[in-house]
């Protein structure tokens, strides 16, 4: 029975520039996170009952959705496309001030412009301060609320009305277990080079609870570094936890499958052995190469072979009729493949 593995709990996030690669955030508090691949369909149908003859899909999509349970300044910031200002601002400060008989009291900070009162029978009052200092008529020895604005240095982000929301490089990291070993047997990291941020941004206060913050957004097409491999949304990695772990492969070929040497030709030369593990389904063939040994047969001195290269060798003295076995092992001798090695007129 094959061994089963689950994705499990919520994926930890790594927000970096797209530009510079530098880390922006590091999300470890999550409540959930959701990854969503997504295409439409146009179908083609015709003939009696209208069958379907084919459908061509086309627009696909992928969106990531992480909720935070922590509050920080970054996810509002990365919604409204802007970055988090240090320094001198004007802020809105509360409080509750002890008049005197007289009506004065004395106010914690300095007020830029005047001081609004909030009296216990209702009344809304404006005085203006001298100073901290304020007298209120006919607020004689109350403890009144008062709102005034004042300079504090603080963090602050200013949310533009035409301002794009973010684009970022986003990580997903999510760990795979299995249900024999209780470890980690692997982690899951789904990186999109180009993540364009939603900009869709709500904070809920709640009398019961804490609020939570989520990060949603698209990928974005990123360009191909060749050209065989095409564009791409994102690249998801399965990365496995034991450094030492050899990738189970079905079966090695060694390529080409047979080496000939003219001994008629310039020597010494060389050729080199290839080695692709193969694992079969959707798996790609690996170029696996510098995993394997080689071991070559027989006595004779005019062929070499690297015993980690698989680099072949015809020297000097070679001459037609010298002949070996290149064999290859991956894995500590589990898969073989055997490469004959020739030298002929």
């Amino acid at each position: 029975m094959p061994l089963q593995e689950f994705l499990v709990s919520v994926a930890d996030v790594v927000i970096r520039d797209p530009s510079t690669g530098n880390a922006l955030a590091l999300g470890k508090a999550n409540i959930s996170s959701a990854f969503t691949l997504s295409m439409q369909s146009a179908d083609v149908r015709a003939g009696i009952n209208n069958a379907l003859l084919y459908s061509y899909y086309h627009t696909r999509e992928m969106s990531i959705k992480v909720e935070s349970a922590t509050f920080d300044s970054t996810i509002l910031a990365l919604n409204s496309g802007a970055t988090v200002s240090t320094g001198a601002v004007n802020v809105t400060q509360t409080e509750c001030v002890t008049l005197s008989s007289s009506g004065s009291g004395t106010i914690s900070l300095t007020p830029v412009g005047n001081v609004t009162v909030f009296l216990a029978d209702g009344t809304v009052t404006t005085v203006t301060p001298t100073g901290k200092n304020i007298t209120v008529s006919g607020g004689a020895s109350q403890s009144p609320s008062v709102a005034y604005i004042t300079s504090k240095s603080a963090d602050q982000i200013v949310i533009g009305s035409t301002t794009p929301p973010t684009v970022v490089d986003l990580t997903l990291i999510a760990e795979i277990r299995d249900k024999v070993t209780t470890g980690i047997k692997k982690y899951l990291q789904i990186n999109i080079p180009a993540f364009q941020v939603a900009g869709n941004y709500t904070l809920n206060f709640t009398a019961n609870g804490v609020s939570t913050q989520a990060l949603e957004g698209k990928a974005l097409v990123t360009n191909a570094s060749d050209c065989t491999s095409g564009d791409y949304y994102a690249k998801v990695t399965y990365i496995p936890v034991s450094a030492s772990a050899s990738t189970a492969y079905s079966y090695i070929a060694a390529t080409p499958s047979s080496i000939n040497f003219s001994a008629g030709g310039t020597l010494p030369t060389t050729q080199s052995i290839t080695v692709l593990g193969i694992r079969g389904g959707l798996y790609q063939n690996t170029n696996i190469t510098t995993s394997c040994s080689f071991v070559k047969t027989g006595s004779v001195l005019s062929l070499t072979c690297g015993s980690a290269t698989g680099v072949v060798t015809a020297g000097s003295a070679a001459v037609a009729g010298d002949n070996i076995l290149v064999y290859v092992s991956y894995a500590a001798g589990s898969l073989v493949d055997v490469v004959p090695v020739m030298v002929t007129t």
